[in-house]
Parts: C-alpha cells; sequence; structure tokens
C-alpha cells in the first residue's frame, strides 16, 4: 500500500471518528460518559489477509485524540475491516453482528486482544456507545 493511500485512509477514518465524538459532544446525556471515558486503543485496520494499518485511540477528561501507529503500552487492542468498522460506526451493524459474523477474509469482523495493562473488557463494552452513532 502506497504511502498516500495510507494517509488517505487514516484522514477519512479520523474525520469519521472526530465527527462521530462531536455528534457525542452536542447531546448532554453523553457528557458524563465522554468526560469518564479514559483508555488507549489500538485499532487495527485490515487491508489485507496479513497487513493491518494501525492507529491508535488515546481518550482522557473529555479529550479524543486519533493518531497513526501502534501504542507500546495500551489498554485494548481491536481488530477489524475499515468498511466493516464504518458500517458499525453508523449503526448499521449492531455490536452482535461484529463479534458473530465473518468479514471479507474469513475472520470475525470485530476481534481484540487484551492491552498490555491487562483485560479491560469494559472498554470494549464502552467502545460501541463512543464509536455508534446516536439514532435520531
Amino acid at each position: 500500500m502506497e504511502e498516500a493511500e495510507k494517509e488517505n485512509l487514516f484522514s477519512t477514518f479520523k474525520a469519521v471518528i472526530d465527527s462521530i465524538i462531536i455528534d457525542k459532544k452536542r447531546n448532554p446525556k453523553n457528557h458524563k460518559l465522554l468526560q469518564t471515558f479514559k483508555a488507549r486503543v489500538n485499532i487495527g485496520l485490515q487491508l489485507e489477509k496479513d497487513y493491518y494499518f494501525w492507529v491508535n485511540l488515546t481518550a482522557g477528561e473529555g479529550e479524543f485524540n486519533l493518531e497513526r501507529g501502534k501504542l507500546d503500552v495500551f489498554d485494548l487492542e481491536i481488530m477489524a475491516d475499515p468498511e466493516d468498522l464504518l458500517y458499525f460506526s453508523n449503526g448499521q451493524y449492531s455490536i452482535l453482528h461484529m463479534l458473530l459474523k465473518k468479514n471479507k477474509f474469513g475472520l470475525r469482523k470485530l476481534r481484540f486482544n487484551k492491552g498490555t495493562t491487562g483485560r479491560n473488557l469494559r472498554l470494549l463494552l464502552k467502545l460501541p456507545k463512543l464509536l455508534v452513532l446516536d439514532k435520531v
């Protein structure tokens, strides 16, 4: 994958995540969740059978930052096809669909590993509340 393609993918993914966070901040019922969510999450975007493009999401005190690369110290690691992750974010795919169905590479649509800081499955439960747009 060319560097320009990687930059385009990162820019698109960052724009989607940023717009979801902005939308969440507009809704007062999400204020507590956004303020209390503290995590360092590695996100592997599976582009080919054996290739992942890594980005990381760091959150704390209501601030969210998405950067390229993989963190050395992290709380949770998730891996998914970018297309499946976008369908998940806009609410077309449920968390059960993502955890049970297979992607185009024959793997589960959403896979996760524990972080270097231990098993943080509570973050996996909170992630859909953050990354999925609210229904209007």
